[in-house]
């Protein structure tokens, strides 16, 4: 899917879907219990923001020295940013997709369907490598 529709679908749809969700689940939750709801996962998402910025930092740092690149580590400290990120943003959606994307194996897949395979990128780049000898002519 193209990245232009996806960011044109969240404007679109994610407000509509945020708004439905709080008129199904207002009366259930009550009024208290849904702003207490979202005042909790906005400090859960600071936390997350926080706390995971030094683990994953450390994390690409300990992958670099060992001569390693460190692209799942980057991947998933972006992805981690976005759902802390989500979790601030009042919703239950948004709240949802940010837990979902939080449990590791689920974050892996997601990382490794969508990311460049390091073996295709290879193969690429030795394709554009042209070779030639010159020989100076007097």
């Amino acid at each position: 899917m193209n990245i232009k529709k996806i960011i044109a679908f969240s404007l679109i749809f994610l407000p509509l879907i945020e708004i439905v969700l709080f008129i199904e689940l207002g009366p259930i939750l009550g009024s208290l219990g849904t702003i207490i709801e979202i005042f909790f996962t906005i400090i859960v998402g600071s936390y997350i923001i926080k706390q995971n910025a030094r683990v994953y930092i450390t994390e690409i740092q300990l992958k670099i020295m060992k001569g390693l690149r460190p692209d799942e580590e980057i991947l998933s400290g972006i992805i981690v940013f976005l759902c802390g990120i989500m979790l601030i943003l009042p919703g239950f959606f948004t709240d949802f997709l940010a837990i979902i994307f939080l449990i590791k194996p689920i974050r892996r897949l997601l990382i490794i369907k969508y990311s460049l395979k390091p073996s295709s990128y290879d193969n690429q780049s030795r394709k554009n490598v042209i070779d030639i000898d010159h020989t100076k002519d007097n």
